[in-house]
């Protein structure tokens, strides 16, 4: 790691992270270290992040968690991993044989991702900022997270591969069925990145959402901003059929 203000070298000394310009971070009890400058809280709140907890542990997405296990080992094993917005920390469970690093801009996030990621570095940061020495890692995963190129190719080495996960067309279709007059397809997410080849997998599947999980799912989403809170606490559907539609694509250098 570096140093967010001055960009030297952090050395652990005892509990607590310090450069040679006398610059200190603090590990938190929970095992993470905030290098965020911002003293604000950014990011998801408490409660997006308690809505998020309770619907990924319902196994909605494993499906996801899974594919992009398989992808990264498919590339190889013991590579360096940034999850750049790993948010409360799920998909990393997936991901095995990898030496993984996690990081977000949300210390509620983060704070939960610490709880089941306890052997992994953790730290709270901005992807627009991230706090790694040059051409350190060899995968950077973004999952539903704003990637920076620059940013990211920087803390890539030279055959550093971008795993970048968006949402499909029809992703959440039928919640935007429910919420809006004129539900509409997702746009295309997806971007190019100059000087790399660029892979894209499909993945789409659907599952059956009771009531209560289906209202953490809005809570979890930019839908619980958009749309009007007396529409959701109407919301008395019993179950209903979503649709999980997601696009991954992998950058990889042209050498």
């Amino acid at each position: 790691m570096i140093c967010p203000k001055c960009k030297s070298e952090l050395v652990l000394v005892n509990n607590t992270y310090k450069c040679n310009n006398n610059h200190s971070y603090d590990v938190s009890k929970s095992g993470y270290v905030n290098l965020l400058l911002s003293k604000t809280n950014s990011g998801d709140n408490n409660d997006l992040v308690k809505a998020r907890v309770q619907f990924l542990n319902n196994g909605y997405y494993q499906e996801l968690g899974l594919k992009i296990n398989e992808i990264i080992n498919s590339i190889g094993t013991n590579n360096k991993v940034l999850d750049c917005g790993c948010g409360v920390g799920y998909y990393d469970t997936f991901i095995k044989n990898q030496y993984l690093y996690l990081m977000d801009i949300s210390k509620y996030a983060i704070i939960q991702a610490s709880k089941i990621n306890k052997d992994k570095e953790i730290i709270v940061a901005s992807n627009s900022n991230i706090p790694y020495q040059d051409n350190y890692f060899d995968i950077a995963l973004y999952i539903f997270s704003p990637i920076f190129i620059n940013e990211t190719k920087r803390v890539l080495n030279n055959n550093g591969i971008i795993i970048n996960i968006t949402p499909g067309a029809n992703h959440l279709f039928e919640l935007k069925e429910l919420l809006y007059k004129d539900p509409y397809l997702n746009k295309n997410t997806i971007i190019t990145i100059d000087n790399c080849n660029m892979e894209t997998i499909n993945l789409k599947y659907q599952k059956v959402i009771p009531n209560d999980d289906l209202h953490n799912l809005i809570n979890m989403t930019p839908y619980a901003y958009k749309t009007n809170k007396e529409d959701i606490d109407n919301l008395k559907i019993d179950k209903i059929n979503v649709t999980f539609d997601f696009l991954i694509t992998i950058y990889k250098p042209i050498n």
